[in-house]
């Protein structure tokens, strides 16, 4: 009997513990254009702005995405690929090049504030490489 009670007692803990500091994800859905014409293939990151949390990560698809992502304010990269237009002599096919301009990936200036409860058209227009 001891061991059933000293069981429940840890089980309740432990979920009380999880649901006291378990904050949801929420679904966050949009449209990733490029000069107004959806992207045809690519990734999106959502990351803490203070990047004190893992990032939510999705793929884009015909200019749409969705993937569940935590609340707060977020820094957005966008990156999309590209094959170059000689082939690699060693691989035999094609190298890929960026697609989309830094300022939407490596240096991202676009920003999120996700709230909780689902977020349709969350959507962003980026540039391509110059």
């Amino acid at each position: 009997m001891k061991t059933t009670y000293a069981t429940a007692v840890v089980l309740v803990g432990c979920l009380g513990f999880v649901a006291g500091c378990g904050v949801s994800e929420v679904e966050v859905s949009g449209m990733v254009t490029m000069d107004k014409h959806p992207l045809k293939e690519g990734d999106i990151v959502f990351e803490e702005s203070d990047k004190s949390k893992t990032p939510a990560a999705g793929k884009i698809v015909e200019g749409r995405y969705t993937l569940k992502v935590l609340p707060g304010s977020k820094t957005v990269r966008i990156t999309a690929s590209r094959p170059t237009k000689k082939p690699d002599p060693v691989m035999g096919s094609a190298a890929r090049e960026p697609l989309i301009a830094k300022e939407f990936n490596e240096h991202s200036t676009l920003r999120a504030e996700i709230r909780p409860g689902k977020q349709d058209a969350v959507d962003f227009d980026v540039k391509p490489m110059p």
